[in-house]
């Protein structure tokens, strides 16, 4: 009985030291040092969704070459009512937007509100945003 308990031990570990040395990559993480995307959403994609919720975002303004560099983003647009930000992880967007006062942060993107955006335009904006980042996009 006490043989078989040992085995029992034996193949446990086996399995165990089997299932550790395997590293996941996550999407497009194919190549060391490669960064990890959370989602694929665009800052283009969001402005899209905005317009089909009626969501003001006029006159956008590519502003990736003018902040990207010093802030680290690797997509900014700016527009009259919001300015929106993807980074390339979650816990950079989270060090930018803890230096930003009145913005939403979700996951690896950061929208910043104009002076004029309502309180209410806020909630759908973020609506927006959570669920366009829950969709997949289409193949």
């Amino acid at each position: 009985m006490q043989w078989r308990g040992g085995l029992m031990v034996f193949s446990l570990a086996a399995l165990l030291a089997g299932c550790g040395g395997h590293v996941f990559h996550g999407a497009g993480g194919t190549v060391p040092g490669a960064p990890v995307m959370l989602n694929d959403i665009s800052v283009a994609a969001l402005l899209d969704a905005f317009g089909k919720a009626n969501l003001p975002a006029v006159n956008p303004r590519d502003a990736t070459s003018a902040k990207c560099p010093e802030i680290g983003c690797v997509q900014a647009t700016d527009t009259d009512t919001v300015t929106l930000l993807k980074f390339p992880s979650t816990g950079r967007a989270e060090l930018y937007a803890a230096g930003v006062r009145d913005m939403l942060q979700v996951e690896d993107v950061v929208v910043v509100y104009a002076p004029t955006v309502s309180g209410e335009q806020k909630t759908a904006y973020g609506t927006v945003v959570k669920h366009a980042m829950l969709t997949p996009a289409n193949p």
